[in-house]
């Protein structure tokens, strides 16, 4: 279901988006504030609506790990033909990590080896483990639907294939369980547009809140010491507010989730 970005239609994405959100039940909200950043960049093949992929991305944000998103949905071609040149397969998620140098195409798989490698405790938590195998569940599944599968499939795949890459990757500052960042990621997947996932995880409770009101009471100031303070004293200027697009192709630098899709469309689109 095609959905324009009018102020209606963005009012009734906002509210699908919400809802992946809540049946989530709160994952990809919180992460450490010190995370253990890899020194190569972590590659992730992925598509927004895929559950296994948001299951990844999930664990990225509590590990408050950035990688590159290389968006592979169904019908294109900008990374999906590389993808399965890769893999033997188009199968969504698959990580290439070069600091070990693994290339792992099962979700769980994944997690275990983010876990391992990019946490102080070495090991995956029961709550992000899955004992079926690679399983999604009807819940995390659901949360696809209730995206009405935008992100799923490349909207103009000929038009994506014959634009090819940027010449940079974009770069994107938020976290998996916000709303509003969830529009971008399913509008740079339908574009095949390849960007920096920066994960800027909530890391304390006073982080928490909604349209811009948090629970916190006074000037909010984030963890020192946190990523989240060095992300809004050096990128932000002062400002700490997501989705935050920069585009290096453009010399673009925007907030508003609105206005970015509107931008992604008629730069990209």
């Amino acid at each position: 279901m095609i959905i324009p970005n009018s102020s209606l239609g963005f009012k009734i994405k906002s509210a699908q988006a919400t809802a992946s959100t809540l049946l989530r039940g709160g994952l990809g909200n919180m992460g450490t504030p010190t995370p253990i950043q890899p020194e190569k960049m972590l590659i992730l093949y992925e598509h927004e609506a895929c559950p296994y992929s948001r299951r990844v991305r999930e664990v990225m944000t509590c590990l408050n790990l950035d990688f590159e998103s290389r968006p592979s949905p169904h019908k294109g071609h900008v990374y999906r033909d590389e993808l399965k040149q890769l893999s033997g397969k188009t199968q969504v998620p698959f990580l290439i990590d070069d600091n070990t140098d693994d290339k792992i195409i099962d979700s769980q798989q994944i997690i275990d080896h983010l876990f391992k490698h990019y946490s102080k405790q070495g090991k995956t938590p029961d709550k992000y483990q899955s004992h079926d195998g690679d399983n999604a569940t009807l819940l995390n599944k659901s949360a696809s639907v209730a995206s009405m599968m935008r992100g799923v499939k490349a909207a103009h795949p000929k038009k994506n294939q014959d634009r090819g890459r940027p010449d940079e990757p974009l770069h994107l500052y938020g976290f998996e369980a916000s709303p509003f960042c969830r529009l971008v990621r399913e509008k740079l997947s339908e574009l095949e547009v390849g960007y920096i996932n920066h994960n800027v995880a909530r890391e304390q409770i006073e982080d928490i809140g909604a349209f811009g009101v948090r629970l916190n009471l006074g000037d909010y100031q984030p963890i020192k010491g946190g990523k989240r303070e060095r992300i809004m004293n050096e990128v932000m200027d002062g400002k700490l507010q997501f989705p935050y697009l920069v585009d290096p192709n453009t010399d673009t630098k925007m907030f508003e989730s609105k206005d970015i899709i509107d931008y992604l469309e008629n730069t990209y689109g």
